[in-house]
């Protein structure tokens, strides 16, 4: 612990003064808001004739749908995920060979025991657990693996879209919400099937775009001023408002089970309105966020915590399938034996995060060697070698999410996981010291 906290004081003490400390506590404020919400979103009861009954939390929260726009906070990682390529595509004599590769194993090697861990427990839980809950299980700890797998494909083609915002500006996020709209209306009007997928990229591309433009104007001081972001985020939101009130956009942002359509999977035009709101406000606070990140406790968590992000994210609901488990199956479920939404439900949930904090923080101690400990050293393999790769990381992640590992009848997928296998192996996305 003493040599971890070493690390974290020296590398505060030496950052470098031209960093943006905003878009780094941004983006661990958005990866603090999924974790916990995922965690909220668990309602467990072992009700009192044994049967487990799980829920989602929205389900049988007052305005669930509207609290989602609060709580949906993708888009901020496409937009500092936009702002922090820029500046690394921005630097003309980088190896963008070696950017690459090292961006898809820093990202993708945290994600390769969780997908080799859930391989093994399906082989092994379903020989004494019913099908449908490994099934669950299963599910519900690898969904999350969807926005690597869509952030690596924009990382793979972010050297294009940097040029095409290089060449058109703003023009290229109004091509890309364009082509988004043409495809909702195509889906969602039209019903041309499997179509909306490709929103996919045009979606979460345009907000990524979006970060563009933010380190491009920050390179000649011309950043929007705090009453033009207010303004940019107060027009979104009130285009957001417009467009789901008079239905043509469902209003929630955050898949609720059994409330009918909804903007994520796939995504519609109506997460760019949020996108777009979120920048705004992002926008509108550097100030009085950067005089607040700039403080040495403040600075010390962020920096602790961005050390591990991919392995907070990629372990949090691996963890709560877990002990979801192991609660529901011991002491004839006792630990869910409180009815949700109730008082006495409330007031132990602080009880169940502290459980899945300190269980989260065991799975991130063993397995951050994943993310902390790849190989950071220019690479001059054969670029075919590295599209292969790339191309064969983001398919495993894309199956892992949307295929799945497993069907449900508990059967697995074994060219899923194999495929994530060869794919890490390709990119060398495993612990450096693994190939002295």
């Amino acid at each position: 612990m003493k040599a971890f906290l070493d690390r974290i004081d020296y590398a505060v003490d030496h950052t470098p003064a031209s960093r943006n400390r905003v878009v780094d506590l941004w983006r661990v404020v958005a990866l603090l808001a999924v974790v916990l919400g995922h965690w909220l979103a668990a309602s467990v009861w072992v009700d009192p004739d044994g049967e487990i009954v799980v829920m989602n939390t929205l389900e049988w929260i007052p305005y669930a749908a509207w609290f989602t726009w609060v709580i949906q906070v993708m888009p901020i990682f496409f937009f500092v995920g936009g702002y922090s390529n820029a500046k690394a595509l921005e630097n003309r004599s980088s190896n963008r060979r070696s950017w690459l590769t090292i961006r898809f194993r820093r990202l993708y090697a945290p994600a390769v025991p969780v997908i080799l861990l859930w391989t093994v427990l399906t082989v092994v839980l379903r020989e004494f657990i019913d099908a449908d809950l490994v099934y669950a299980g299963v599910l519900n700890a690898t969904i999350p693996l969807w926005f690597l797998g869509v952030y690596l494909a924009l990382v793979s083609i972010a050297p294009l879209t940097h040029q095409l915002w290089e060449r058109f500006d703003l023009w290229s996020f109004f091509m890309l919400a364009g082509a988004a709209i043409v495809v909702d209306v195509a889906y969602r009007v039209l019903d041309v099937p499997g179509i909306g997928w490709l929103n996919l990229v045009f979606v979460w591309g345009a907000v990524h775009q979006l970060g563009y433009w933010w380190a491009d104007r920050e390179l000649d001081r011309s950043v929007m001023s705090p009453f033009y972001s207010i303004g940019l985020a107060a027009t979104a939101l009130a285009a957001l408002i417009a467009v789901t009130g008079a239905d043509w956009y469902p209003v929630a942002m955050i898949t609720i089970p059994g409330a009918g359509p909804q903007n994520v999977t796939p995504p519609t035009s109506a997460v760019i309105l949020l996108g777009l709101t979120q920048a705004g406000i992002i926008l509108a606070t550097i100030g009085p966020i950067k005089r607040f990140a700039e403080r040495r406790s403040v600075w010390k968590g962020v920096v602790g915590i961005s050390g591990f992000m991919m392995s907070i994210y990629v372990w949090h609901l691996t963890v709560l399938s877990l002990l979801i488990a192991v609660g529901a199956f011991t002491f004839d479920g006792a630990a869910f034996s409180l009815e949700p939404g109730t008082a006495w439900w409330w007031m132990s949930r602080p009880i169940f995060y502290v459980a899945l904090i300190v269980v989260t923080a065991g799975f991130v101690a063993v397995f951050g060697v994943f993310e902390r400990d790849i190989d950071t050293s220019e690479t001059d393999r054969p670029m075919i070698v590295v599209f292969v790769g790339m191309g064969l990381t983001i398919f495993a992640l894309a199956t892992t999410a949307f295929v799945y590992i497993v069907d449900k009848h508990a059967n697995l997928t074994w060219w899923i996981p194999a495929t994530a296998v060869v794919a890490a192996l390709i990119m060398r996305a495993y612990p450096s010291r693994w190939g002295r």
